[in-house]
């Protein structure tokens, strides 16, 4: 009686660790691969930046950011939809170490949807002449384009492309 007592406390705590922290059991340790909150059509998502953390000298950067593999002389068969980086007054996602740059993602795809890829390309999206912090956070490609077209927003395509897979969300 007690040993079928005590293996039903241990499955039960099993259980409640699985459910608790499974999800975050497939992720790598800490300090190997970076995980960035991003949104997509109002909800958010985390996407996976695999090689950011490595010593590689192939390394593209923007900023303080490093972004894996420079992609720059790649040869893709598809080319890298947008991923819109919100440069503004109120943005609560992800920042340098100093703080600074403070920014939120806004993905135009996912798994699943069309045009999805893994890779991005970046445009920034920097405040306009009638930019309005009260209107934060911008979550969705059409919310981008609607503060786009209203002044709020002004768009720049950097050129650069970086892999960052959808990992988790929605």
């Amino acid at each position: 009686m007690h040993a079928q007592k005590l293996r039903r406390s241990v499955a039960a705590a099993l259980t409640t660790l699985l459910i608790t922290v499974g999800p975050t059991l497939a992720l790598a340790p800490a300090g190997i691969l970076e995980y960035e909150p991003s949104y997509f059509e109002g909800s958010q998502v985390a996407i996976q930046i695999p090689g950011a953390n490595s010593e590689n000298p192939n390394q593209a950067h923007f900023a303080c950011f490093a972004l894996g593999p420079d992609l720059a002389r790649a040869a893709r068969a598809a080319g890298a939809p947008p991923l819109y980086v919100v440069l503004a007054p109120g943005a609560t996602q992800v920042a340098c170490p100093d703080g600074t740059l403070r920014h939120d993602h806004v993905l135009s795809t996912i798994p699943g949807h069309p045009d999805y890829t893994g890779a991005w390309r970046i445009v920034l999206a920097t405040p306009g002449p009638a930019f309005d912090a009260s209107k934060m956070p911008y979550t969705s490609v059409s919310a981008v384009l609607a503060g786009v077209a209203a002044d709020e927003l002004v768009l720049t395509d950097t050129g650069i492309d970086f892999v960052g897979p959808v990992v988790g969300g929605r």
